[in-house]
């Protein structure tokens, strides 16, 4: 192979393919990269997430009232997290688009390896855009997570086998217009599948918080309220007792845990918590005459400085529970 047909190899390398990813590039980071697309994306995440715990543990997350701050913050790994995996997969384009082209130069564009990468490498993308539907149908939590992802991957691979084709001796490449609808066409399913993998991996990451919070209930921060008023928390494994008497008798409530902290609100759950009788309480966070005291250890606590508001049911108010 001379040293001018090499050279015409590498010209051949068409100007029409590297506008061809230069544009699917552009138009996919124009996307991503859109400060205010990415709030919006954080923000919703962020809700998906708090919504489907909340709605596993028989709350409604209205009434949670977070911020947009707060959505954010529980949705950077489900953001960040996507676009890693689809970084590591252009990676691996890259790979075998430096691979073709060498070998392309190398032996020439009749090579016969060559060839039949341009020419079947578009039945290799519809296998990989079956295997991400079928991955959506085995119903486990990590092929829901990866199904939209690998169908975005069938879906650009299908559009690099189409460049490579049009590269073939004889090929005849897309008209301007129609080259321009697909890649506006493929950067939209790519950004869709980016957005659906992210959306279901915060589903899961909700789904899997709920499952597990029956087992982190006595993890969490332990709160002990002090009030001027009888707050009438009843919750089970809530003790109430009391200090002094008539108008100035202080309330004491114990065996309480810090569930959520949002919107000025401090939102409790009781060590007796269980998903058949789970009771939230919500108290403001600057409410007037109201002291919260957040403890690591509840079974040390301060209920002996407190002696129970019915001295008949001392006993009971005694008993700690065995959760805390």
């Amino acid at each position: 192979m001379t040293a001018n047909s090499a050279a015409a190899g590498g010209a051949e390398e068409s100007e029409a393919s590297q506008e061809l990813r230069g544009g699917v590039v552009k138009a996919l980071l124009a996307v991503l990269v859109n400060v205010g697309v990415l709030t919006a994306m954080l923000v919703y995440f962020g809700w998906i997430r708090s919504e489907r715990m909340a709605s596993m543990l028989g709350i409604d997350e209205a009434i949670l009232g977070m911020t947009v701050d707060d959505y954010v913050r529980r949705s950077v790994r489900s953001v960040v997290l996507i676009p890693v995996l689809a970084a590591a997969g252009g990676l691996a384009w890259v790979a075998l688009d430096h691979w073709w082209r060498s070998r392309r130069l190398r032996l020439g564009a009749d090579d016969r390896l060559v060839v039949l990468v341009a020419r079947r490498l578009w039945l290799a993308a519809i296998a990989v855009f079956v295997a991400g539907v079928s991955l959506w149908l085995v119903g486990y939590a990590a092929t829901y997570i990866a199904a939209p992802l690998v169908c975005a991957g069938g879906v650009l691979l299908f559009l690099y086998a189409l460049s490579l084709r049009a590269q073939l001796p004889g090929a005849v490449g897309l008209a301007p217009l129609t080259d321009g609808v697909l890649r506006g066409a493929v950067a939209v399913l790519v950004a869709v599948g980016l957005f659906w993998t992210a959306t279901n991996f915060a589903t899961v990451e909700g789904t899997e918080l709920a499952q597990e919070f029956p087992r982190t209930v006595s993890t969490l921060p332990g709160v002990e309220v002090d009030s001027d008023e009888h707050l009438d928390i009843v919750a089970p494994g809530v003790e109430t007792s009391c200090f002094g008497e008539g108008e100035s008798t202080r309330y004491h409530y114990r065996g309480l845990r810090l569930l959520e902290s949002t919107g000025g609100q401090y939102f409790l759950i009781s060590d007796g918590w269980t998903p058949e009788y789970g009771v939230v309480v919500v108290l403001p966070a600057d409410a007037e005459g109201i002291r919260y005291t957040f403890v690591r250890d509840l079974q040390g606590g301060r209920a002996g400085d407190f002696p129970p508001c019915d001295p008949d049911a001392a006993d009971v108010a005694a008993v700690v529970p065995s959760g805390g």
